[in-house]
């Protein structure tokens, strides 16, 4: 039995809509999160017309993605489902994805595997790339190309949470999300913490979910970088800054992290259309980070 995690901010209607009917009948239910502020349940009637399980849920404010998804876990494993399936609402899942996933799952732990999560490969539309494994090496990250058409399960250190399928039993040894990262790094810190406790996170190919990352894409020499707005780059730098001082984080990450955090800041702010404004503000960031001080920033 799965339950689908799905959180929302603004919402496009037509992505929604999308999302919505690409989810129908993969799962049994849907808890739909809504972080956007003054949203109120009279939104709930949007989600009738597709005759499903959907329990949505307003929180009236934008209380971060972490926190949204930890609600929708919780209620999921109060309903007794098996699994969870995390989602963002600029998703699209292809047909069967779910099931796929849940077959894989089942021969890696048939293998012996002790699996933390399974998700898709996932595609960005922006771009029609598929992602990449993501395996860190001491001082560097090693980024495995994947095939569309492979077969292979491929080990990551840590997947993004959209289309992550998790067991609902695992949370007992890994816990929940950080609640106070708000949003950023929210997916890479609980894959490293499983990671720490013996786990695996793995991409399944034949499983495929097409995602948007960031506002804009920009092309640098090896790779594409995913750009957003500057209070999103304000989040990125000061949770990776706080995230240093985690050792869950483990040595690898925090060594090459702690190499980007000052590139993270140059190269958001030159990026950015107020130059001098972003610049303050990641520098703040930055020492927000330092000092812990973590939550929504106004």
């Amino acid at each position: 039995m799965i339950a689908a995690v799905i959180v929302l901010y603004n919402p496009d209607m037509l992505l929604l809509d999308r999302l919505m009917r690409s989810v129908i009948g993969q799962v049994e239910k849907s808890f739909v999160i809504d972080n956007t502020p003054e949203s109120t349940a009279n939104f709930s009637s949007f989600f009738d017309q597709y005759q499903a399980n959907i329990s949505y849920i307003s929180l009236g404010e934008n209380k971060g993605i972490a926190t949204a998804q930890n609600i929708g876990i919780r209620k999921s494993i109060e309903a007794g489902y098996s699994h969870v399936l995390l989602l963002d609402q600029d998703s699209t899942l292809s047909d069967d994805m779910v099931k796929k996933l849940l077959e894989a799952e089942g021969e890696l732990i048939h293998a012996g595997e002790k699996v933390a999560a399974v998700g898709p490969l996932f595609v960005e539309q922006k771009t029609g790339k598929p992602s990449h494994a993501i395996r860190h090496k001491l001082l560097w990250v090693k980024r495995i190309k994947i095939n569309l058409s492979s077969n292979q399960q491929h080990e990551s250190d840590y997947i993004i949470s959209s289309g992550a399928l998790i067991r609902t039993s695992v949370f007992t040894q890994i816990g929940a999300m950080l609640d106070e990262l708000f949003i950023d790094w929210v997916d890479i810190e609980w894959g490293l913490r499983a990671q720490r406790l013996g786990y695996k996170c793995f991409i399944i190919p034949r499983a495929v979910l097409k995602h948007s990352l960031g506002d804009t894409v920009v092309r640098i020499p090896g790779r594409d970088v995913n750009l957003h707005n500057d209070t999103r780059h304000y989040y990125m730098v000061r949770n990776a800054t706080y995230l240093l001082r985690l050792k869950t984080m483990g040595l690898s990450w925090r060594i090459v992290t702690a190499l980007k955090v000052p590139q993270y800041v140059v190269f958001y702010s030159w990026h950015s259309q107020r130059k001098t404004t972003s610049v303050r503000l990641l520098l703040g960031a930055f020492w927000d980070g330092i000092c812990g001080k973590l939550g929504r920033v106004d």
